[in-house]
């Protein structure tokens, strides 16, 4: 304990000579650590605050932070530090020992709460002992305690006071710093409880409605919701347990998932609740339900099985499939695309086509395992590449005429389906599937997240993404090109792209109607709509570029995550200086 008590006393005698330096390169301005009230932060008011960040404004009249409110609280985002912004903060916490790129305050009813990146480029071990002595210091807690908070073994230390606690968790390219009003050991947070069940709330749905064909394919948008219920973003007002989500704002993709929630799983069967499976996605043509893709077993979400026990799951849908197509089935042929070698089944008649693929684990000489079962239903009229139906693919004519103008100065790239990655960190693998399907190139996010070997829980950092792009290449037949290549320009020195070939660049693959695959860092830089609410703020992470806008400099972009992503913006020069790589794929020859 004294050996304790004196190093506090040597890093805290450190501190104060850091600040104190630190404070001679600094301007005096205003920083974070003045907007914070230890004694109690969470007594926080909007009003206050943006008071605060007025008072710290280049010009009142074109606001340094952003406001996004809902039913439930009121979001403030800021970047101090960021003059560009007009923000006149000093970009530092804890008297000059960190750098903060971002800040969010939530005001909810009766409270707020903090969310706070911190840059972790220079972040040493003396000065995270330094962090959690002025923490207990502060908090009043000297045992701040070791918390799990993700599946790929991440944890973060929290100290606990009777009116707030404090969390820091790191992922390898920022600190993130909060401050909310839930005890660690107490029920989840307001935000949480806003998005998610309790652990108790039964979910459940049975899916056999969508082996209904007679009355699937009549079904709109509307039938759906009245045949199952939606998930809303207030679960205050949530009549029933939810069942499915809207993956796009147009409403022509839901999504029934196991893992609709982070802390409770939703039980989805079919065939009379004999099978369960892991998600479905029900897909809209002009308005009717069209196409519709189960999965009943992919080893990211569900983990190994035995040969056994998938051979029991497989030949029990094929057998409740032959009595409700009453027809016999044939072999699929399959594409010389596919990732992996797939077996598949095919059912077709004159109500609507169905195929059962699964990755072929038996090939001789080879020891493989399953790797996903999945079944594709359309409607008659409706069976298309992604069924196995043999295609032309897309075509330069086609790519030009999705390259959409508005006389606002957007030009962007219409029509890239949105798969929403869900819990997983599957962000590479999600974004290929996207590019695929507008490029008509058949595969999922599970059999391409086997392929390059990402990890379910924390996604890739840059060089993995790279290489996992670059094995994708040779598996689906297309080609791969580095347009900004991490490796030549971070690892070896070499003199990065300008701004104007960077702008250059994402004008000519747009204009072509080809969209980009974009690795960044987030939550260095603002972006609209700002990044969501208990979603990933931090990190390594792949995106979509398809577009610019001359007018207002921006970037246009696109995120896997679900409806409100489908097209955001970022100003190009913040869209560069997060730019880790950049890189196109497209059918060889195109």
């Amino acid at each position: 304990m004294k050996f304790r008590l004196l190093l506090g006393s040597v890093l805290l005698a450190w501190l104060s000579f850091h600040s104190a330096a630190n404070a001679q390169t600094k301007s005096s301005g205003p920083s974070i650590d003045d907007l914070i009230d230890w004694a109690d932060p969470l007594a926080l008011t909007q009003q206050k605050l943006i008071s605060f960040l007025d008072a710290n404004s280049k010009d009142r009249r074109k606001p340094s932070y952003t406001i996004v409110t809902d039913e439930s609280e009121s979001r403030v985002t800021f970047y101090p530090g960021n003059s560009a912004q007009g923000s006149m903060l000093e970009d530092t916490m804890f008297g000059g020992l960190f750098e903060v790129t971002h800040v969010a305050v939530s005001c909810y009813r009766t409270s707020s709460s903090f969310d706070i990146t911190l840059n972790n480029r220079n972040v040493t071990k003396k000065k995270l002992a330094a962090l959690e002595i002025i923490l207990a210091q502060k908090t009043g807690d000297s045992h701040p305690k070791e918390v799990p908070v993700g599946p790929s073994g991440q944890t973060a230390l929290w100290w606990a006071n009777p009116k707030y606690r404090v969390g820091i968790t790191s992922n390898g390219y920022s600190l993130n710093f909060s401050i909310s009003g839930v005890p660690p050991t107490s029920q989840p947070s307001q935000r949480q409880a806003a998005s998610e069940p309790d652990k108790q709330q039964t979910l459940s749905a049975n899916l056999d409605a969508l082996l209904n064909f007679a009355g699937l394919w009549q079904w709109t948008p509307a039938d759906l919701e009245k045949n199952y219920v939606l998930k809303l973003q207030d679960q205050d007002k949530q009549p029933k347990p939810p069942q499915f989500e809207w993956v796009s704002s147009a409403k022509d993709r839901a999504r029934f998932s196991r893992h609709m929630f982070s802390n409770a799983e939703t039980n989805l069967t079919m065939f009379g609740g004999s099978i369960k499976v892991e998600e479905a996605i029900l897909e809209f043509v002009n308005g009717k339900a069209a196409r519709a893709t189960i999965s009943f077993y992919n080893r990211g979400d569900s983990g190994d099985i035995t040969t056994t026990e998938f051979d029991r799951i497989f030949k029990l849908i094929g057998q409740n499939l032959g009595q409700v197509m009453k027809v016999t089935p044939k072999r699929q042929i399959v594409s010389s695309n596919a990732a992996l070698p797939v077996t598949g089944w095919n059912w077709t008649s004159p109500s609507g086509v169905a195929l059962l693929e699964y990755n072929d684990y038996n090939t001789p000489g080879k020891v493989t395992k399953p790797e996903f079962l999945r079944l594709k239903l359309a409607a008659p009229n409706q069976a298309d590449w992604s069924m196995g139906k043999m295609a032309t693919g897309v075509q330069r004519m086609e790519l030009l005429q999705r390259v959409k103008k508005t006389a606002e100065g957007d030009v962007y790239i219409s029509g890239v389906p949105m798969v929403d990655q869900g819990q997983k960190g599957y962000c590479v693998a999600a974004s290929c599937q996207r590019l695929f399907e507008y490029m008509r190139i058949p595969c999922d996010q599970h059999e391409m997240a086997k392929l390059v070997s990402i990890d379910a829980g924390s996604g890739a950092d840059i060089t993995t993404m790279q290489k996992s792009l670059a094995k994708i290449d040779g598996a689906f037949n297309v080609t791969f090109k580095p347009l900004i290549n991490p490796e030549q320009y971070y690892s070896r020195g070499k003199r990065r792209v300008s701004e104007k070939e960077f702008l250059s660049i994402i004008k000519e693959y747009t204009d072509k109607g080809v969209p980009l695959l974009w690795g960044l860092f987030l939550g260095q830089k603002p972006e609209d709509p700002p990044l969501p609410n208990g979603g990933q703020v931090s990190g390594g992470h792949m995106r979509m570029v398809i577009g610019y806008n001359l007018a207002k400099n921006q970037v246009l972009f696109t995120d896997s995550w679900g409806a409100g992503h489908e097209l955001k913006r970022m100003t190009l020069l913040d869209a560069y200086d997060v730019t880790l790589g950049l890189y196109s794929m497209a059918p060889r020859g195109l």
